[in-house]
C-alpha cells in the first residue's frame, strides 16, 4: 500500500518555517523571545478626522483599510472602508453589529455581522453592495480573510450541533481532537493558518498545507492565556498573531513563526495587529490612556525578500563499490564523499564505511555485534553508533582514522545521527535509566513534554533542530525546534497507520528529507519544505530510503 506523505513546514520556517503541512501535537510550554520586534520596525497611526475609535482590521497592498467604529449614535458597532482617501462605514440592513476583517487589493471587504439574535452571519461588500454568506450548512459563519489569487474567503463556522470548524473556499478545516477551530487566511502557497481549542481549553496555532498536513506551533508563554490567534502569513514567512492572558491586555507577535516577537506601538496601552502585507508590513489598532482606539500601520525597517520554494527536479547517480552488492549510504559531505553501513565480510554483522575521495574503508568497533554511520562532516568526521555484546547502542566517532566511544552524559544507550560543519556539535538521542529516550544536539537535551520517546537528527547552521517524537498511543510526528526552544510540529494526515515517520535533515534553501513506512508498506523517501513534502523515489526501485 502506498501512503503518500505530503507537508508544508510553515516554516518554510519556517526557515523553514518552513511552513509544513500535518499530524496532531501537542503544545510545548515555550520559551519567550524577550527581543521586542517594535525597534526593527517604523509605525504611523492611521487617523480619520473626527473618529475616535477606528478600529483597523484589514489592509491591501496599495495602503487602503478596513475595520470596524462606532455609529454616529454609538449605538452600535459598523464597518469601514478607507479606499484612496476616502472613509466609508457600512452596516448591514436589520443588524445589530457590521465588522469587517478582510480587504483584498481588488477592494473587495468582508467580515461579518451579528442579527437580532445575536447569531454572526458573513458579509461581503463589493461594488458598493453589501450580500450575505453563509457557509454551507452553517448556523453561524465569521469571514475573517480573502485571497487575491483566488478569491477563497476563509474564517470559521458553526453548524447545528455547536461545533466550531475553519473554512477556505469550500475547504473545511479542523484539527483533529479540537472543541474549536478557527481559520483566518490563506496564503498565496495554499497554506492556511488559524487556531484551535483543545479539550483543556488552550489556544494553539497551526499551519495547514495544501494537501491537508498540519503544522503546530507552540505560542509565546503567556500566564493564564485567555486565546492566542494566528491571523496571517505572508509569501516571505512573516506571521502576524495576536494574544491574551487572563486580567491582561491583548499583545501582537509578529515573525518568522519558529522566532515571534512581540510588536507594540510606543506609548499604547494595548496593540492588536490583524494583518501583515507582502513588504511585511503590519496593520492593526491600538489603544491609548485616554481610552482611544487608533490604526496603524508598522514598516519594517529592512524589508524581506520571500525565497521561492525548493526546486525539487532531481536527476539520479547510483553510489557503487566494486564486490559490494549490499551499501547502505546514510550520510555525506557537501564534497560528494560518503558514509554508511554495508554486510561484514562474512555476513554475520554489520560494519561501517567511509568514501571519501574515492577511497573506501570499513570500520569494525572493536567487541561490536554491529557498527553503523549516519553522519559524515566536510572535514572527514564520521559519527554514529555500535551495538555492545549485551545489545545496547553506544555512539562511535570516527576522527583522524581512529574510532572512539560517546555515551551522553548518564545515558544506557546513545544513538547520533548528525554532526554539524559549523559547531561540531553531534546530534541523537539516548536512553536514560528509566528507559525514556531524549533528543539532544551537543549539550542540549531535546524533550517533548509527555513523549515516550524524542528522537533528534540533525542541526543546521541557524541552529533549529529536526526530528520525531512518538505520542502516548505510538503515534510518530515530526517537529522542528528553533534555537531559541520553541518547537513546530507537523502531523501526517495518515499518521495512525504509519510504523514510522522520522525527520532527518534540513539545509539552507528550506529543504527538509524524512524518511517514512506504512504498515503492510516498504520505506519511502520525502522531500520539499515542511508543509508540502512529496515522494522522492529513485526510478526503478523498490523502495528509497533518503
Amino acid at each position: 500500500m502506498h501512503t503518500q506523505i505530503r507537508t508544508s513546514f510553515l516554516f518554510y520556517t519556517f526557515t523553514l518555517l518552513i511552513c509544513l503541512n500535518t499530524f496532531f501535537i501537542r503544545n510545548i510550554a515555550a520559551q519567550v523571545n524577550t527581543t521586542s520586534a517594535s525597534d526593527n520596525y517604523t509605525f504611523e497611526t492611521i487617523t480619520v478626522p473626527g473618529v475616535e475609535f477606528l478600529a483597523l482590521t484589514a489592509s491591501s497592498d496599495f495602503q487602503d483599510y478596513a475595520g470596524n467604529t462606532p455609529s454616529t449614535d454609538g449605538k452600535k458597532m459598523v464597518a469601514f472602508t478607507l479606499i484612496d482617501g476616502v472613509f466609508t462605514t457600512h452596516d448591514f440592513p436589520g443588524s445589530k453589529n457590521t465588522y469587517f476583517y478582510a480587504l483584498g487589493n481588488n477592494g473587495l471587504a468582508a467580515g461579518h455581522y451579528e442579527d437580532s439574535a445575536g447569531l454572526f452571519h458573513g458579509v461581503i461588500l463589493e461594488n458598493g453592495e453589501l450580500r450575505q454568506y453563509d457557509f454551507p450548512n452553517s448556523v453561524e459563519t465569521e469571514i475573517y480573510g480573502y485571497s487575491d489569487s483566488t478569491g477563497a474567503l476563509t474564517g470559521n463556522f458553526t453548524d447545528a450541533s455547536g461545533i466550531r470548524r475553519g473554512f477556505s473556499g469550500e475547504t473545511i478545516v479542523e484539527f483533529p481532537g479540537a472543541s474549536e477551530t478557527y481559520a483566518d487566511f490563506v496564503s498565496g502557497l495554499g497554506n492556511v493558518v488559524g487556531s484551535y481549542v483543545d479539550t483543556e481549553g488552550t489556544y494553539h496555532a497551526y499551519l495547514r498545507g495544501p494537501g491537508g498536513s498540519f503544522a503546530t506551533l507552540d505560542i509565546p508563554e503567556i500566564p493564564n492565556q485567555e486565546y492566542f490567534f494566528l491571523h496571517g502569513i505572508n509569501d516571505a514567512l512573516i506571521a502576524v498573531g495576536r494574544a491574551k492572558g487572563v486580567d491582561g491586555v491583548p499583545l501582537t507577535y509578529v515573525g518568522n513563526p519558529l522566532r515571534l516577537q512581540e510588536l507594540k506601538v510606543p506609548d499604547s496601552v494595548s496593540t492588536e495587529g490583524w494583518n501583515v502585507n507582502q513588504d511585511g508590513s503590519v496593520v492593526g489598532h491600538y489603544d491609548t490612556a485616554d481610552g482611544r482606539r487608533h490604526g496603524f500601520i508598522a514598516r519594517p525597517i529592512q524589508e524581506t525578500t520571500p525565497r521561492p520554494p525548493p526546486d525539487l527536479s532531481y536527476t539520479f547517480e547510483s553510489i557503487d563499490v566494486p564486490g559490494v552488492d549490499f551499501l547502505a549510504v546514510t550520510a555525506s559531505s557537501d564534497f560528494f564523499d560518503y558514509a554508511g553501513n554495508m554486510r561484514g565480510p562474512d555476513g554475520e554483522k554489520d560494519v561501517a564505511f567511509t568514501l571519501i575521495d574515492g577511497v573506501f574503508r570499513t570500520y569494525d568497533f572493536p567487541g561490536s555485534q554491529g557498527t553503523y554511520f549516519y553522519a559524515l562532516g566536510n572535514n572527514g568526521i564520521a559519527a554514529g553508533h555500535y551495538k555492545d555484546s549485551d545489545g545496547l547502542f553506544h555512539g562511535v566517532i570516527l576522527e583522524n582514522g581512529e574510532l572512539r566511544q560517546y555515551d551522553f552524559p548518564d545515558a544506557v544507550e546513545t544513538e547520533i545521527y548528525g554532526y554539524s560543519d559549523s559547531t561540531g556539535a553531534l546530534t541523537g538521542s539516548f536512553v536514560d535509566t528509566s528507559g525514556v529516550r531524549r533528543g539532544f544536539s551537543g549539550d542540549t537535551i531535546v524533550e517533548s513534554p509527555g513523549a515516550p520517546e524524542t528522537y533528534a537528527d540533525f542541526v543546521s547552521w541557524t541552529g533549529h533542530i529536526v526530528g520525531s517524537y512518538v505520542d502516548a498511543k505510538g503515534i510518530y510526528h515530526a517537529y522542528m525546534r528553533s534555537s531559541v526552544g520553541r518547537f513546530l510540529y507537523i502531523d501526517l494526515p495518515n499518521a495512525t497507520n504509519l510504523e514510522y515517520f522520522f525527520l532527518h535533515g534540513l539545509n539552507r534553501t528550506r529543504t527538509v528529507v524524512g524518511r517514512a513506512k506504512a504498515v503492510g508498506d516498504v520505506p519511502r523517501t520525502y522531500v520539499g519544505s515542511p508543509l508540502n513534502l512529496q515522494e522522492l523515489q529513485f526510478p526503478g526501485a523498490v523502495s528509497t530510503e533518503g
